[in-house]
């Protein structure tokens, strides 16, 4: 995968985390299917450092992204516009739920 652009996945992947809705009330849902994942996304981050994400690595955090999105209820409008706002800014061809292609 050494045509993403690693700090442009990151940082759509995160802004998708932060900026969606929460349509959960759930507080332990919340915990461990928000705050949980969202967590090991920027460990992910941190461990790959200035290198670009492997296929498999981009894999994970998309499905980290999915369990968050999923536990905030989030609209399948709302995942459209993430997911193809994280393919055109970090030069993924496709991006569909938690799988990157």
């Amino acid at each position: 995968m050494g045509d993403i652009n690693g700090k442009a996945f990151f940082g759509a992947v995160l802004r998708a985390v932060a900026c969606t809705r929460n349509h959960n009330d759930d507080s332990a849902e919340y915990e461990a299917g928000v705050i949980v994942p969202a967590g090991r996304i920027r460990e992910i981050e941190t461990e790959i450092g200035d290198r670009d994400p492997t296929t498999s690595e981009v894999e994970q955090v998309l499905a980290l992204l999915d369990t968050v999105l999923t536990t905030k209820r989030t609209t399948a409008e709302d995942r459209a516009f993430h997911t193809g706002h994280i393919s055109r800014v970090s030069g993924l061809s496709v991006v569909r739920a938690g799988a990157a292609v």
